[in-house]
């Protein structure tokens, strides 16, 4: 799709390093930044290889300047990620065992994004990351990408996407959310004590 010099297609390894960089520079306190870029690189590697996994970018005069990672399924889709690709992200663990062991106490307790009260099974596909660039921030990207992945759903069927993002200090990620049909499917902590939402839109 092209949209003001705007381009987006499917991403390739090729792209990985620019993503990196991209998700490094708009997520620059979240968990996932702290595991460092070699993990970053495996982990959407992996994801890019996914038959169920679906990413995008957002790339102006073939720069990479914004992308979005989502999959058909949200339940079970990182465990199958790390088994499909166990060597590598094996290989980061062992990393992590010795370098940031609090880390992985942290990456075991956030596999599961859910409410103990809330019986919530994950059959639905899910937005794990959309970020752009600083420099394009504020451009329709963001939108852009998600309307993009909703297609991409759409053609396989899926009936509803799901994300989560944060509770507190996030009005301006929610008002954009909800222009776009999100609305809350409940709330929910996260290790340790992040307040968050899940946000859920009917495709179909």
């Amino acid at each position: 799709m092209n949209d003001n010099n705007f381009k987006v297609r499917k991403i390739i390894e090729y792209d990985i390093s620019e993503l990196v960089n991209i998700h490094c520079a708009t997520f620059k306190s979240f968990f996932l930044t702290e595991l460092g870029e070699e993990f970053l690189s495996v982990y959407y590697t992996a994801f890019c290889k996914s038959n169920q996994g679906i990413i995008l970018g957002c790339f102006e005069n073939d720069k990479l300047i914004g992308f979005c990672a989502g999959a058909e399924k949200s339940s079970g889709f990182n465990l199958g990620l790390i088994i499909g690709n166990f060597f590598a992200f094996a290989v980061q663990g062992l990393k992590l065992l010795f370098t940031n062991i609090n880390a992985l106490v942290r990456l075991y307790n956030n596999l599961k994004k859910a409410n103990d009260k809330i019986k919530d099974d994950g059959q639905y596909a899910e937005l794990f990351s959309i970020a752009v660039s600083p420099l394009k921030q504020n451009s329709g990207i963001g939108k852009l990408l998600l309307e993009e992945l909703e297609y991409e759903l759409k053609q396989r069927k899926c009936n509803e996407l799901s994300l989560t993002t944060d509770y507190d200090n996030n009005e301006n990620t929610l008002k954009f959310y909800n222009k776009m049909g999100y609305k809350v499917k409940y709330e929910f902590e996260t290790y340790p004590e992040r307040k968050m939402y899940r946000l859920i839109k009917q495709l179909q």
